[in-house]
């Protein structure tokens, strides 16, 4: 097992910031310019909190969680409050086959856009074809759709809400207990690929 499939809870979960990275390898030149070359093709996301006074019932939680995760051992489920859902993004399967296609969202800025891979889509998800709701079968942990029948020519979107894979970043977590009720904890999660 690679994975817990159950998310964090939203009362933890609204602690956390973070977002995606890239990796770039910058490479200063002797004219005073500079040569960037990409380094991965899909950003991998980390979040941080610092929980200060967190409430008994988190802290239990974070405990039960990082236990049952076995610190950095296995990933689960993360809602990222910042990005979430997906609308009318589009896909594009192998037309005349029945096999699956991964669901990505796009981020557009003017004429460059970059893909993401989407591998914790929740419950709702649905994929249209010339905005028409196609049957199939969706992988809520891998994020791979598959046709009832095989893909036909059209214009594919997908629209729904989407969780990330993360794993602590750490296989030490530690509370300072100042009080009764005043647990203080800093935690960092980093996006996994399954």
């Amino acid at each position: 097992m690679a994975f817990i499939n159950s998310r964090l809870s939203s009362c933890v979960a609204y602690g956390f910031s973070g977002g995606p990275e890239y990796s770039t390898l910058v490479v200063p030149l002797d004219n005073g310019r500079e040569q960037r070359n990409r380094q991965w093709l899909y950003p991998l996301h980390r979040y941080s909190a610092q929980f200060l006074h967190l409430a008994k019932d988190a802290q239990a939680e974070i405990i039960a969680v990082f236990h049952a995760a076995v610190g950095r051992l296995y990933a689960f489920r993360f809602k990222d409050w910042n990005d979430y859902t997906a609308v009318a993004e589009p896909i594009a399967p192998a037309i005349g086959t029945s096999q699956p296609v991964q669901l990505v969202k796009t981020y557009v800025f003017g004429a460059a856009a970059t893909t993401r891979l989407i591998q914790a889509p929740v419950g709702g998800v649905v994929v249209k074809r010339n905005g028409v709701a196609v049957a199939g079968t969706l992988d809520t942990t891998t994020g791979l759709f598959t046709p009832s029948s095989p893909w036909t020519s059209g214009a594919y979107t997908w629209d729904g809400e989407f969780d990330v894979w993360v794993r602590f970043a750490s296989d030490h977590n530690a509370f300072a207990i100042g009080g009764p009720n005043a647990s203080t904890s800093d935690i960092e999660l980093v996006e996994v690929r399954l």
